[in-house]
């Protein structure tokens, strides 16, 4: 129990910075491409908060297990250049004890990754790609021609005397059709501004009038806004779609595979979401492997060997199953890629249980330390040359 409580304490202080580090990038580039997208929409906060929120289940799918490997790999670079891992050893502690809790925790995200996977990723998937289409087509503010009554808003009519140069609307009529009774708003001048998915009509010096006959109320005002929702107005066109496979909860996607089994797209993306947890338990075993390194080299070299691992195997995830969606293969393919780095991952980590890992592996370390070193040597060269002179 000591030993496990040590290396969880190694552990989850990094694995917390990790996973903040690489979701906030991920969120950080979701967010600018929302904004060259919609710079022109005069999107508001709330609307690109909710859209990153949407997109938070799939990265989470990516993120955790990508933090998990990397706070590994933190964890047992400590332990060997501290000398701990060597004490370890000669106290009879196998690799495999001493990576136990981190197997167990790596299962028991397995399973929520699975869970999220399944059926909270696709729910954030379709709320974004709801948002994303309605954003696009949206419609701009609309526009009234003077002394005409305009009806094209649902829930409103409108009536202007006219319109100056600034787009300010003067002699303003507007009946407002939400409510039970009757809402009628008349204004010397009035201005109309998109705020988001909503829309501002701004009120200068007018009356508002609701109900009718002996319960009519009038209300003076200065200045008086009304705020309208763009998609009840009409402006904002929601998309309408059905069967998209990304977008299906677990129950729905499993019983459209059985109904419609021609479908490539359905199969591959059920597999996909079953095979993107598994990441998390392949990586913990890839941990030894590439975390041992002489005590010479550089520490940044085994952190290169992972990202080198992780940009491998979710490009091949991504290949693999464009190819099923393509019917080229069938999704065999898919569990055979990870079936391989599987297997991988398993010698590599017998062979480095045995320390007897291959001249590959421990070449890079070498040869990366052997030039940083020699880079590091001409560049102090340099200066001490510079600083004479």
């Amino acid at each position: 129990m000591i030993l496990n409580r040590y290396i969880l304490r190694l552990w989850w202080q990094p694995f917390i910075g990790a996973l903040v580090i690489v979701t906030a990038v991920l969120l950080f580039g979701r967010m600018l491409k929302l904004l060259a997208l919609f710079a022109d929409k005069g999107i508001d906060w709330m609307i690109m908060g909710t859209m990153l929120l949407a997109v938070l289940p799939y990265f989470a799918v990516l993120t955790l297990p990508v933090a998990f490997f990397f706070a590994g790999q933190h964890m047992l670079i400590r332990l060997q250049q501290d000398n701990e891992l060597d004490a370890l050893q000669a106290a009879g502690i196998s690799h495999w004890r001493l990576l136990r809790p981190l197997l167990v925790i790596a299962g028991l995200l397995w399973l929520l990754l699975t869970w999220t996977s399944l059926q909270w990723m696709p729910q954030g998937q379709k709320m974004f790609q709801v948002l994303m289409v309605s954003i696009q087509k949206m419609k701009g503010s609309p526009d009234f021609q003077p002394q005409r009554i305009d009806q094209s808003m649902r829930n409103f009519t409108v009536y202007v005397d006219g319109k100056d140069s600034n787009n300010h609307f003067h002699g303003l009529l507007l009946e407002d059709h939400r409510y039970q009774v009757p809402v009628i708003y008349i204004a010397q001048s009035a201005e109309l501004v998109r705020s988001g998915t909503k829309m501002v009509f701004t009120l200068y010096h007018g009356t508002r009038l609701e109900g009718n006959n002996n319960n009519l109320r009038s209300i003076s005002f200065a200045k008086y806004q009304v705020v309208m929702d763009a998609a009840s107005m009409g402006l904002m066109q929601l998309p309408k779609w059905r069967n998209r496979a990304f977008e299906m909860g677990a129950r729905e996607l499993w019983h459209t595979m059985q109904t419609q089994s021609k479908r490539t797209d359905l199969i591959a993306e059920f597999h996909r979401r079953l095979i993107l947890p598994t990441t998390i338990l392949l990586l913990a075993i890839f941990i030894l492997p590439l975390s041992l390194q002489p005590k010479r080299s550089s520490k940044a070299t085994p952190y290169l060997l992972g990202v080198a691992l992780i940009l491998l195997l979710y490009n091949s995830q991504i290949i693999l199953h464009q190819r099923v969606i393509n019917g080229q293969n069938g999704v065999w393919i898919m569990w055979l890629g990870q079936g391989l780095f599987l297997v991988l991952a398993l010698w590599l980590f017998h062979r480095a249980s045995n320390k007897n890992m291959p001249a590959i592996t421990l070449g890079v370390p070498v040869v990366f330390g052997r030039w940083q070193r020699r880079l590091t040597s001409l560049f102090t060269n340099h200066r001490n040359h510079s600083d004479h002179s």
